[in-house]
């Protein structure tokens, strides 16, 4: 009779098999998974920074599952030399792994480190591919990492530099100029505020504070918040650097910005 049971079980229910790791849920077919190009500046090494310094490139990898189904599965990535183009290692560090899923959609994110230079050399691309997936489909898998050349080899350098002399009343905001054309690429550039004569300041100070400036843009702006009020009812003055660019060289760096009582 148990073995007769058992018959009538399997072909009520079927037979019942563990899912390959990896596989998608039952009922739903396999997620494809995509990676998206990425350019960049490739970034100059700062007077006295130690060496080898990176631009860090970051590519996103996306996955999509139809509705009501959730992302199981895995796929394995690396970095390809393009030819003509970009070399590893003289040009970006190679990057290989594996990339899992197991029930959520969000991206994940992949990092390639460019070397910085100060030399003048053609924009240069590097290939970074998606292989062996388990669970998933490829819908893209090649991405494009573009180097950009900041040093004029392509047209202009790229120079950084503040907008000059400024006075400010209630808000206070100092142009950031990209010398060199618009940028192909964002640029970042930090920025700090250093006080100048021994009164209360009339602003708050900046330790490091970041302008980007997107693609297309010739220029951004450095913000600095100015306090209710000015002590005193006195001039008060500082000056605004800017250091670290991501991409090209300083020009002029600093600033000086007055505040003026009032207004």
């Amino acid at each position: 009779m148990r073995s007769a049971g058992l018959m009538v079980g399997v072909l009520l229910l079927g037979s019942v098999t563990a899912a390959p790791a990896g596989a998608a849920p039952a009922g739903c077919g396999p997620a494809s998974v995509s990676i998206a190009d990425r350019t960049l500046y490739e970034g100059s090494p700062a007077a006295g920074e130690p060496g080898p310094a990176y631009t860090t490139f970051e590519f996103t990898v996306s996955v999509r599952a139809a509705a009501g189904c959730a992302p199981t599965g895995s796929v394995s990535y690396k970095t390809e030399d393009s030819s003509p183009g970009a070399t590893s290692p003289a040009d970006y560090l190679p990057a290989e792994g594996r990339l899992s899923w197991t029930g959520d959609s969000s991206s994940r994110t992949i990092a390639v480190q460019v070397v910085k230079d100060a030399t003048r050399e053609p924009n240069e691309p590097f290939l970074l591919r998606l292989s062996d997936p388990v669970g998933l489909v490829l819908a893209d898998d090649l991405a494009a990492g573009g180097i950009l050349d900041d040093d004029g080899a392509e047209g202009f350098p790229i120079v950084v530099s503040t907008d000059g002399g400024k006075i400010c009343w209630q808000v206070c905001t100092v142009g950031v100029k990209l010398g060199g054309g618009p940028a192909k690429a964002p640029v970042t550039v930090h920025y700090r505020t250093l006080p100048l004569g021994t009164g209360e300041p009339a602003y708050v100070p900046v330790k490091d504070a970041t302008v980007t400036i997107p693609s297309g843009a010739s220029g951004g702006s450095a913000v600095v918040k100015l306090l209710d009020g000015n002590p005193g009812q006195a001039e008060s003055r500082f000056v605004l650097e800017l250091f670290s660019p991501s991409a090209g060289t300083l020009g002029n760096a600093r600033t000086e910005v007055t505040i003026k009582p009032g207004g």
